[in-house]
């Protein structure tokens, strides 16, 4: 039997990404943002979610350009330090020893070490609660050659991507695979 729960987020799990702007100053920053996703498959759209007391909001309102970075289970350290380290006080790219490189369509950096990099123009923006939810095209995808198929997809399994349980303040991995997509289910016809 279920059980009835008060409303919290809950949508398990969370991709982990990081989401890159210029400062004011034109100083690289990356901020973790996991509550985000696809917003619209045609033309391509993700959706983020940020705090306006996160550094990488003003920068976000003001220049309405992003990179969304996504990094693989090895990058997993890297990853957290991005979201427990104010942009405020330190250059985390040179804390952490990571590559800021100049986005091709969008003033924004994107991170050469993780293996998949989206360039994203904000098209909308709207106040819900104590988040900004940004809705933002996608211009490019960049990514690493070794999580490419051979029809220039982004294979996952070799990209080997993290989620985030927000019940449990977990990064997880990739787990099995479990069936084929659109497929599975026709079993189930009559």
């Amino acid at each position: 039997m279920k059980r009835e729960l008060a409303p919290y987020a809950v949508l398990p799990p969370c991709p982990v990404t990081v989401v890159c702007t210029y400062d004011s100053l034109d100083k690289p920053n990356g901020l973790a943002v996991s509550w985000t996703g696809i917003a619209v498959s045609d033309p391509p759209h993700v959706m983020i979610a940020v705090r306006p007391g996160r550094y990488s909001h003003a920068a976000l309102c003001e220049r309405k350009e992003f990179t969304m970075n996504i990094p693989s289970e090895s990058q997993m350290r890297e990853a957290d330090y991005f979201g427990i380290t104010s942009g405020r006080k330190t250059d985390k790219f040179a804390d952490l020893g990571l590559t800021p490189v100049p986005a091709k369509h969008v003033h924004a950096p994107t991170i050469a070490e993780f293996p998949l990099s989206l360039e994203c123009r904000v098209v909308s923006q709207q106040e819900i609660g104590t988040h900004s939810i940004f809705i933002a095209e996608i211009l490019a995808v960049h990514a690493d050659e070794n999580i490419l198929d051979e029809k220039d997809n982004i294979d996952v399994i070799a990209m080997r991507p993290i989620s985030y349980d927000h019940a449990k303040f977990l990064y997880l991995g990739q787990g099995p695979v479990l069936g084929k997509a659109f497929s599975v289910g026709k079993e189930l016809k009559k």
